[in-house]
């Protein structure tokens, strides 16, 4: 006869979280803090990469249904999501949600809308803008998410 015998092994993270030491709390906020904004010019590169992308892809858009073309769409928004709030533009972030959320409504109701899409790009060229008051980005977004809710609907409706 074979005995088996269970070993459970101590997890770690318990004995490291118990550990005194380690930043402050302040200190590794303000240490985080200095990370962000050396990182900002790259990444505020980058989403504008992204975003000349998606402009590109818009214009190449045709006037009826591209389930092809509305997936790259959302492949290059989606890659920017997280991005504007570490730019010091938080509703870009909004605003490629939303984005987000429309195209793959549209992709669910096998439609399109043309006027839709070029919106939310628009807005995000918009809401890159350094000069843009909050009170002017907070309309964009409530503009951008009156579009996506109307779509949620319409597929909450569908199903």
């Amino acid at each position: 006869m074979t005995s088996v015998r269970f070993v459970f092994p101590k997890p770690r993270l318990n004995e490291l979280l118990r550990t005194p030491g380690g930043l402050p709390v302040a200190e590794a906020i303000e240490q985080a803090r200095k990370n962000l904004e050396s990182i900002r010019p790259t990444c505020t590169a980058e989403l504008a990469a992204l975003l000349e992308l998606c402009e590109a892809g818009f214009q190449n858009l045709a006037d009826d249904y591209d389930d092809a073309t509305l997936a790259e769409l959302y492949a290059i928004a989606v890659k920017g999501i997280g991005a504007g709030d570490v730019c010091g533009m938080p509703s870009v972030d909004l605003a490629l949600t939303s984005f987000c959320d429309v195209l793959d409504h549209m992709r669910t109701l096998k439609r399109f809308d043309r006027e839709a899409v070029g919106v939310h790009v628009r807005a995000w060229r918009l809401l890159m803008t350094a000069a843009l008051p909050e009170a002017g980005a907070r309309q964009v977004i409530d503009g951008l998410l009156k579009v996506s809710r109307r779509y949620a609907a319409e597929v909450a409706a569908a199903a």
